[in-house]
């Protein structure tokens, strides 16, 4: 703080604990660390967002002409906080950070008053109880199930008409035998194959699904994933669009795009 480096005991904390502070080579990872006097302290720029889940959610929100502002918003598989941060940056009222996982979520967000965070928490088992709204808009990504398995849930918490935007991952999405390679999913045709069983599943639910692109950002093992958009709607209705060419022009236009 004497240094100019923080404008207060609890930023300063935020920076130690981000791995943003070094002297030297050296990174301070603990704010009880002692340094001799005349030691040369450093800040480390951050990034925009805390994880690249914020520019996957950029890319999306972009393509789409989508808008967080003054959106309570529900973030599924959290993690580190990606979309989290992405939301509030953009003017999302409020966030609840819902992961399986401890401790994942950036310091910077455990400790803003604008995200409630709920860790050790499965979404399918989630009590409606614990939140404190229903959402305007709810993004997720998950890994190891199928998007299919949230998607009650997700409809239970969220307001009428909300936005759901669902990050669609083909290796999770397929039989296991359909998933060779290390898990990394290569075939257009078993891409449309993920996303037209997931589009076919939605008919039986009140959304309606209005867009589906791929995103600009691969996984972290190089997956091409997409992402399906909804608004949830009072009736479950099967839409009149030709999903199968519209599944297939963008299956075919995102193996073009990392081609």
């Amino acid at each position: 703080m004497k240094k100019g480096l923080a404008s207060s005991k609890k930023e300063a904390l935020a920076f130690i604990m981000e791995g943003r502070i070094k002297t030297g080579n050296r990174l301070i990872l603990k704010p009880g660390d002692t340094l001799p006097v005349d030691s040369k302290i450093e800040l480390i720029p951050g990034k925009p967002y805390v994880s690249r889940g914020g520019y996957k959610l950029e890319g999306v929100f972009n393509d789409l002409g989508l808008s967080a502002k003054n959106k309570t918003a529900i973030d599924i598989g959290s993690s580190t906080g990606g979309f989290t941060d992405y939301l509030l940056l953009n003017g999302a009222k409020i966030v609840t950070a819902v992961d399986v996982g401890y401790g994942l979520l950036s310091w910077k967000l455990r400790n803003c008053d604008k995200v409630e965070v709920l860790e050790r928490t499965n979404i399918r088992y989630l009590n409606r109880s614990r939140l404190k709204y229903f959402a305007d808009l709810a993004v997720a990504d998950v890994s190891f199930i199928s998007i299919k398995k949230i998607l009650s849930k997700i409809l239970e918490i969220t307001a009428p008409g909300a936005g759901i935007l669902l990050l669609i991952k083909p290796q999770f999405e397929l039989r296991k035998e359909d998933v060779k390679n290390k898990g990394i999913v290569k075939e257009k045709q078993l891409h449309i194959k993920a996303l037209t069983d997931i589009v076919k599943f939605l008919e039986n639910f009140p959304v309606s699904v209005n867009d589906i692109v791929f995103s600009r950002i691969k996984g972290a093992r190089g997956n091409i994933e997409f992402w399906i958009y909804l608004k949830k709607s009072k009736n479950s209705t099967k839409s009149k669009l030709n999903y199968d060419k519209i599944i297939d022009d963008i299956v075919n236009k995102a193996h073009l795009f990392f081609s």
